[in-house]
């Protein structure tokens, strides 16, 4: 029969006698990984897979796109950078993301507004921003590629709108006010070159 007086304390001192116990993880066996680190592994590994599969991770880019479609014998010029450091800063190739598009959208991924677009002075072609246009539109700095840049140019070598033979657009993003009154994030396309 169970008797009470036979089952060690938790807390207290320990009964004379009774060695002390000490908790370690197994070690390693000559045939690898221990038993608990392969099975936490697998279940590291199952989880991530499922997570791929069901779409929580979106696919890896290619780096920075050298070329691509539209792009093919085709060198971007000089640019100057910056009008203002922090909200004119332009890279001067197109993001990976981007390479594929054809003559339209051309910038992306937020919304293409023409209407953000400045049509005149020293900014003509660059989004419009709370100080030409208060409370309608904002710059969004360092939003554009690793948090560097306020936008980009995208080259098209082939006919596209009113541009016979290719056209290169400057992007250059910024926020537009909804007439709900909500901010949504825009792109002034203004073309850069056209031929």
């Amino acid at each position: 029969m169970f008797d009470l007086d036979s089952v060690p304390p938790l807390r207290g001192p320990r009964p004379e006698g009774a060695e002390r116990v000490r908790r370690r993880p197994p070690a390693a066996t000559a045939e690898g990984v221990g038993r608990r680190s392969m099975l936490g592994g697998v279940i590291a590994a199952g989880t991530t897979a499922g997570l791929v599969a069901v779409g929580v991770f979106s696919p890896a880019r290619k780096a920075l796109a050298a070329s691509g479609p539209g792009t093919t014998g085709w060198t971007p010029g000089t640019y100057t950078h910056g009008l203002t450091p922090g909200y004119y800063d332009i890279y001067s190739k197109c993001p990976s993301y981007a390479e594929s598009h054809n003559c339209s959208p051309g910038c992306g991924p937020s919304t293409v507004d023409p209407n953000a677009c400045r049509t005149s002075g020293k900014y003509r072609g660059y989004h419009k921003s709370g100080v030409s246009d208060p409370g309608q539109y904002k710059l969004r700095p360092n939003e554009c590629y690793g948090s560097k840049y306020d936008g980009w140019i995208w080259h098209y070598a082939n006919p596209c709108g009113d541009c016979p033979t290719s056209v290169t657009w400057r992007c250059h993003d910024g926020w537009t006010k909804s007439a709900t009154g909500t901010w949504y994030k825009s792109i002034c396309r203004w073309a850069y070159a056209c031929s």
